[in-house]
């Protein structure tokens, strides 16, 4: 069996939802604030960069410290075939009762959303329970990761620490490793 440094980026999706999936997970798909999009953009700095570190902080402070969570960031849209608002489409452990929507205020708040002097947009924030574990979904989250955008770098998948680390035991534990 392949180390787990040579697995692809779905493969570290599939086993990142196989370890959470003990409690219940949270997936979201959220669009980043064009306000924000647009600053980070003109300043030159990483929009996946960015987002880590704001749903890093939000879920620090509204939710709990280290909870387990990932995210792909993408700018392309399968109905449009054309470049869109930067979105991120995700999820995240949820641990106790009350915990899903304190994960998504965390969500929109770190894209943007709820914050004073940015207006407000409409249906940019969703959320629901996974419902069951299935390829197809790993498949979505990376539908558009190889696809070019100049606003982001080549790098899209986004793990906490946290959840890189449960994924990584998981699957060594599977292979013996």
């Amino acid at each position: 069996m392949p180390h787990w440094d040579d697995l692809s980026g779905w493969m570290k999706v599939q086993l990142a939802i196989m370890a959470m999936n003990n409690w219940k997970v949270l997936t979201f798909n959220v669009h980043i604030h064009p306000k924000l999009e647009q600053g980070w953009v003109t300043t030159g700095k990483d929009p996946r960069v960015m987002m880590r570190d704001r749903i890093r902080k939000e879920f620090d402070k509204r939710v709990r410290p280290r909870l387990d969570w990932f995210f792909v960031i993408e700018g392309w849209s399968i109905k449009s075939r054309a470049e869109t608002v930067l979105h991120i489409h995700g999820a995240a452990a949820n641990f106790e009762v009350g915990d899903e929507g304190k994960i998504m205020d965390a969500v929109a708040r770190a894209a943007g959303h709820g914050l004073k002097g940015y207006a407000v947009i409409p249906r940019a924030v969703h959320g629901r329970l996974f419902q069951r574990e299935r390829a197809a979904y790993a498949t979505y989250l990376l539908k558009a990761a190889r696809r070019h955008d100049d606003r982001l770098s080549r790098r899209r998948l986004t793990m906490s620490r946290g959840m890189v680390g449960g994924a990584r035991e998981f699957w060594e534990m599977i292979t013996g490793q």
